[in-house]
């Protein structure tokens, strides 16, 4: 991923975007805790 001008801002597009791929791997790591606690025990 490389970025053409890496002094610009990013648009609120782009900050919406990553929220929202930020969101999905927390929601990811936490079911995936959920799933590994209640399987081991």
């Amino acid at each position: 991923m490389t970025t053409p001008d890496p002094n610009r801002k990013p648009t609120k597009a782009e900050m919406r975007q990553g929220g929202m791929v930020a969101t999905a791997v927390l929601l990811v790591l936490v079911a995936l805790t959920v799933i590994f606690v209640w399987v081991g025990g």
